[in-house]
């Protein structure tokens, strides 16, 4: 099956604010204070509601750039964001004194911090450290591209990669988001998801786009790759690409993330359809088996 050379397949609820007391003429400015300390304790939910809201949007600010938007103005990032110029002023004013972002004439773009937090996450993320030399035996096992992905709000995010090809033409990779309904990495993930879980993310997909799967099939699919226990699709995301993905799990068989081989249509065709889902399930649970051991998931 792979080529000759290469290693044998191993296989709360909050309290009501106070009532203000009423301050005898004996009593002391003590119950004043008190009683102040009561009234704002009462307010603080309002108070931390507003804050969080605004911290949302300040870190929201960082969302707004992409490969179609690397740079901004002010003028775009208020529109974006709903808040007057001042507002964005602030919020890129806070952002950059971290790193987050620079400012280059009247552009705004993304900033070194980035990179550093990127670095931080290949080396100290916990699924990356157990995926990576399964991963690697994979690749170096079929000569296949092996991409590990986990679940990010509606999107699945290749967090890392084994790359054979040296230049390989993707419209997917690491860091691109996919869509939930398309690709093997995706539906093998999303296919695992608790079934609370399951019917509350196809509701909200539902929300947002007509295109969506009606429940019935949608469920359907997903018990389907749950009995198969893997995923395979064919040019739903990269033209000519044929993906395989099983799903990683963490401690109480939660699925925490999925492994991915993935090759051209004419290569995946050498293999046994059979024997390579064997592989990338059995990679599966090597990694699965090596976050349980490491005792973070």
């Amino acid at each position: 099956m792979a080529h000759k050379g290469r290693r044998k397949a191993l296989q709360e609820p909050v309290e009501p604010a106070a009532r203000p007391v009423q301050m005898d003429e004996d009593e002391g400015p003590e119950r004043h204070v008190q009683t102040d300390a009561l009234d704002e304790a009462g307010a603080e939910p309002a108070s931390r509601a507003a804050s969080e809201s605004s911290l949302s949007r300040l870190l929201g600010t960082l969302g707004l750039f992409s490969t179609d938007s690397p740079s901004l103005t002010v003028e775009e990032i208020a529109a974006r964001l709903g808040v007057p110029k001042s507002t964005a002023y602030r919020y890129i004013q806070e952002l950059s004194k971290v790193g987050l972002l620079v400012r280059l004439d009247r552009s705004i773009t993304l900033g070194p911090r980035i990179i550093e937090l990127d670095r931080c996450i290949r080396e100290s993320d916990p699924v990356i450290r157990a995926a990576a030399p399964p991963m690697r035996e994979l690749a170096e096992q079929t000569g296949l591209d092996v991409f590990l992905s986990k679940l990010y709000g509606h999107s699945i995010i290749t967090v890392h990669t084994e790359f054979n090809d040296p230049l390989p033409h993707l419209r997917y990779g690491r860091g691109r988001p996919v869509p939930v309904s398309r690709g093997a990495s995706a539906k093998a993930l999303v296919a695992f998801l608790p079934a609370a879980r399951l019917r509350r993310l196809h509701q909200e997909l539902a929300s947002e786009s007509p295109d969506t799967l009606p429940w019935e099939a949608f469920y359907e699919e997903a018990q389907r790759i749950r009995r198969e226990g893997y995923c395979r699709t064919s040019g739903e995301l990269n033209v000519g690409k044929t993906g395989v993905s099983a799903p990683i799990f963490g401690r109480g068989r939660l699925v925490v993330a999925s492994v991915t081989a993935l090759g051209s249509d004419a290569r995946l065709a050498l293999f046994d359809a059979e024997a390579i889902a064997e592989l990338v399930q059995r990679t599966a649970h090597m990694i699965s088996v090596r976050l349980s051991a490491d005792g973070h998931l």
